[in-house]
């Protein structure tokens, strides 16, 4: 009797079922920037457009997101100009790169970008503050093998300076990416010095690829192996792409969460467009250890 009520409840569910298919509304694509000008380097913009997110992805639609036929225009407050050159460089996605040559970054000087693609006129502009001065460092045992590298940033003497860093893993053979808070601050309120602390966020082109030959695939979350080497190139952002890089890194830890809802939009300091233009004071590379 229990089996005849089961396959009678099944054919129920069954015949109730039915595919529902979701009409995409009409969607207009917008040019999307994703651009920074650091210390002493070239400016890298990378633009693509946007997709609707009922969209089917496969290579044809995904090639034609990309712009590699624009005319950008790099402005600074001393007086400087140059149109962007474009590259092809395999090793990012998308593979098209618009950079500077003459053109270097440089502490306390603003710059404007001007973007000229598919009959429209793109704006932004940004600056870069003076780089963050690193007071100490330290690592932080969780377990006998695990822990968290951390650095301390001296607090200017008014105001914020907001914290941009890049890290990477000697033991995971990656590239310089974003920790996993992507931003932070160091306050002139603060009582003391605050110790920063660094979360391992996975570098997904690597561990794409082969999650298991990935060296931290099995170590608990956000943690580092004690006896790895974590290189970070400390930066520093205005406040305008704080608040831009913030609600891109909120939005992308939401996307990890199936449970997790973003009622904040996100921010963009591109006229005409989405994305953002950061300009970012970094100071020298920095080693952490357990030793």
């Amino acid at each position: 009797m229990k089996v005849l009520f089961i396959l009678v409840l099944a054919l129920v569910l069954f015949s109730c079922s039915k595919e529902v298919e979701l009409d995409q509304p009409h969607y207009e694509s917008k040019v999307v920037v994703d651009g920074y000008i650091e210390t002493g380097r070239s400016a890298h913009i990378h633009l693509t457009l946007s997709s609707p997110y009922l969209i089917h992805y496969d290579s044809v639609s995904i090639l034609r997101t990309f712009l590699n036929h624009a005319k950008i225009t790099l402005l600074s407050s001393k007086g400087e100009e140059e149109v962007l050159t474009i590259y092809r460089e395999n090793r990012f996605f998308p593979p098209f790169i618009y950079k500077s040559v003459q053109l270097k970054g440089e502490e306390g000087v603003k710059y404007d970008l001007i973007i000229e693609v598919n009959q429209q006129v793109l704006t932004a502009s940004t600056t870069i503050p003076p780089k963050p001065e690193v007071v100490d460092t330290r690592f932080i045992p969780q377990t006998d093998s695990t822990g968290y590298p951390e650095y301390i940033v001296a607090p200017p003497q008014a105001g914020k300076v907001y914290l941009f860093p890049l890290v990477k893993s000697a033991f995971s053979k990656e590239s310089f990416h974003p920790t996993l808070q992507g931003v932070g601050f160091a306050s002139a309120d603060n009582q003391g010095l605050a110790w920063k602390r660094i979360l391992r966020v996975r570098e997904m082109r690597n561990y794409s690829a082969n999650p298991k030959a990935f060296f931290y695939d099995v170590y608990p979350r956000f943690q580092y192996d004690l006896r790895d080497t974590i290189w970070v190139v400390p930066g520093a952002v205005d406040s305008i792409s704080y608040r831009v890089l913030k609600s891109l890194f909120t939005d992308l830890s939401g996307n990890e969460n199936p449970f997790a809802f973003n009622g904040n939009r996100i921010e963009t300091n591109i006229q005409g467009g989405l994305g953002r233009w950061t300009g970012v004071g970094i100071a020298p590379l920095i080693k952490i250890t357990s030793d």
